[in-house]
């Protein structure tokens, strides 16, 4: 198998040393896949996508509605909650537990997501924008949006005419 020695690339050292050095691990990464096609380890250190996304739920009760979102490892400190106008967005950051250049481990796996995510979402006009309150508890995020007086109320009987 042949090897091959990277080369820094030219500015590579300026704003985003960490991207740089991610482009030439992953430039590595592919360059060992196509030399030996069947290595088990081809992929290991290839380099997460940048950000992710927490799973939501969202329910509608009679009273109110209510937002979930997964946020396991995350403190509530690191999580903010914004509503403009009818629109309710969710941001925040996962830090990473990785360190790079950890003396004598290497990852062979990694499936836990870390980053900046925002979500956002467009709120009923049966919510009532100045009763949202939001919890935070044991990784889960819980948004309660009360309705409306007048959305809680539901429906009546109309009644049908028709002519003889």
């Amino acid at each position: 198998m042949a090897s091959t020695r990277l080369q820094r690339r030219p500015g590579s050292s300026g704003l985003f040393p960490s991207l740089s050095r991610e482009m030439d691990q992953l430039q590595a990464n592919i360059r060992r896949m196509f030399d030996n096609p069947l290595a088990a380890d081809a992929f290991a250190t290839m380099p997460q996508p940048i950000g992710w996304m927490p799973p939501v739920e969202v329910r509608e009760w009679a009273n109110e509605v209510t937002l979930t979102a997964e946020l396991a490892g995350m403190d509530a400190a690191d999580v903010h909650v914004q509503l403009d106008g009818d629109v309710l967005t969710l941001r925040g950051e996962k830090k990473g537990e990785r360190k790079e250049g950890e003396e004598g481990s290497e990852y062979y796996l990694v499936e836990r997501s870390y980053g900046a995510f925002q979500r956002s979402f467009g709120l009923p006009s049966s919510v009532d924008p100045e009763q949202i309150r939001a919890d935070f508890d044991k990784g889960v995020l819980t948004i309660r949006m009360p309705k409306t007086a007048h959305a809680r109320t539901r429906g009546r009987e109309i009644p049908v005419t028709g002519k003889k």
